[in-house]
């Protein structure tokens, strides 16, 4: 990756340096010590870190961390997702002073979902390993299975969704809650097993983790019509698992760090931004090995796509 490093003071009157690349990319602000403040990306640096001076003219948070950069450093991309990427995992590596904290995973709990005899989706808690084949989907992190009971249940409540036929009220025909007014009947057979599961699904739908739909390791291939000074034509960005191995300028320094490199552990925030990334079709798929082309089975899924 290309790492532009462009020193310059910051003056009391907030002028911007002109020689900050106008292309996507991570910045990170340092103090007069050398002490990392802050990390952030943009599709334009020079733009973004120009607004970052104006803001640091009015009193308050901003303005005590723009009082402090003497240095400003810039890691070109050749594209936006790039600069995501590169921005998460280094914001939780070399935890600024300044960025909002964002832990890693630890031992956590997740759910899945298995139809009942009935045919009713029941939701179990089970152990969510940070490294591991993701062949099914699963819903959710939690810090404990206690945790993962109390979010079906406030979701039960809020949504008139019923825990009996979701496995977590014991007993036989109508519950408790809907005796209230607080299920919709699906224990009395008021509301079809169709209908319960998909407001489930509905509910749980922006907790999802995918099942990885591939067949092994790919390459998200990110392109710049036209690269300035520096900043790298291509990129591809080595995804396992919804893990990322990391961002490289070539095909075969990809396919070496697949064999040479550790398995890093599935991140929450990297997994947005990949799904994200291929669910709308900002990036090229390619064979990690081959470097041929893979086709997009999240593109081909969407609405309206054949």
């Amino acid at each position: 990756m290309a790492l532009v490093s462009q020193p310059f003071t910051i003056t009391r009157a907030g002028a911007p340096a002109e020689t900050l690349p106008r292309c996507s990319g991570v910045y990170r602000f340092f103090d007069a010590q050398g002490g990392l403040l802050y990390i952030g990306k943009s599709v334009d640096i020079h733009s973004r870190v120009t607004q970052h001076i104006n803001e640091g003219r009015k009193p308050g948070r901003h303005q005590r961390l723009m009082s402090q950069v003497r240095r400003v450093d810039c890691q070109m991309t050749a594209g936006e997702v790039g600069a995501l990427l590169i921005e998460n995992e280094a914001i939780k590596r070399e935890v600024p002073l300044y960025n909002r904290r964002q832990r890693r995973l630890r031992r956590l709990w997740t759910m899945t979902l298995t139809p009942s005899s009935e045919g009713f989706l029941q939701p179990t808690a089970i152990d969510f390993l940070p490294v591991a084949t993701r062949k099914i989907e699963t819903f959710g992190l939690y810090a404990n299975k206690g945790q993962v009971i109390s979010s079906l249940q406030n979701l039960a409540r809020d949504h008139a969704l019923c825990l009996r036929v979701m496995g977590l009220d014991r007993g036989h025909g109508p519950c408790f809650q809907h005796q209230l007014g607080r299920c919709d009947g699906a224990c009395a057979g008021e509301e079809s097993k169709s209908q319960h599961n998909a407001r489930l699904l509905d509910q749980l739908a922006r907790q999802r983790i995918a099942a990885w739909p591939f067949d092994g390791p790919l390459l998200l291939a990110e392109h710049t019509i036209k690269p300035i000074e520096q900043q790298p034509e291509q990129q591809f960005h080595l995804i396992d698992q919804w893990a990322w191995y990391g961002c490289f300028d070539t095909v075969s320094a990809a396919r070496n760090a697949l064999s040479t490199n550790q398995t890093p552990a599935f991140d929450r925030d990297a997994y947005r931004l990949i799904y994200s990334a291929i669910y709308r079709g900002r990036v090229h798929l390619q064979n990690v090995m081959t470097g041929q082309p893979v086709v997009n089975v999240l593109l081909s899924r969407k609405p309206g796509t054949s």
